[in-house]
């Protein structure tokens, strides 16, 4: 069966979403409110800007050497590391940082914050973000069709 390209170009698409349950976080919700963050598929440009963090990265401490003296260099790593940034942060992590931060849609999660969440509560933020990998795996879904996920594995990383 060939594919249906003009169907495919006139359909129009919406994110998949999905509720995590964040126990560890649980304090910071309203008394009457479950603890839970809605989580979305990541879009190309997001994958995209996800992994330019990681390059940014390991060229940042390259950078920050050639340019400033030691004494800003020290206030310099401060601020990398309240952004997840910097040549002792894992490549994985500051990904996932980044992964965080666009795939969580119930709040306007910023870098820093993902940054402390995963400090804080490493379990409820890696649940998110290896279930903002399995929806993004599984791509948008056509317009008024069923948002759910169903049952999926969250092994990969997109």
């Amino acid at each position: 069966m060939p594919f249906n390209l003009q169907r495919f170009k006139t359909t129009e698409f919406q994110r998949r979403t999905e509720d995590v349950p964040v126990p560890g976080l649980a304090s910071f919700f309203d008394e009457d409110d479950p603890a839970v963050l809605t989580v979305q598929n990541l879009v190309g440009e997001e994958i995209a800007r996800a992994r330019l963090r990681v390059s940014q990265n390991s060229a940042i401490d390259e950078l920050v050497s050639r340019l400033v003296s030691e004494r800003a260099a020290s206030k310099i790593d401060g601020i990398q590391q309240a952004l997840g940034l910097g040549d002792d942060v894992p490549d994985d992590l500051v990904y996932r940082i980044a992964v965080a931060e666009f795939g969580i849609c119930s709040a306007d999660f910023q870098q820093e914050d993902c940054v402390k969440m995963a400090a804080v509560a490493p379990e409820d933020f890696y649940a998110l973000t290896q279930k903002i990998f399995a929806l993004t795996g599984l791509g948008q879904v056509p317009l008024g069709e069923s948002n759910a996920s169903g049952t999926t594995s969250a092994s990969g990383t997109p």
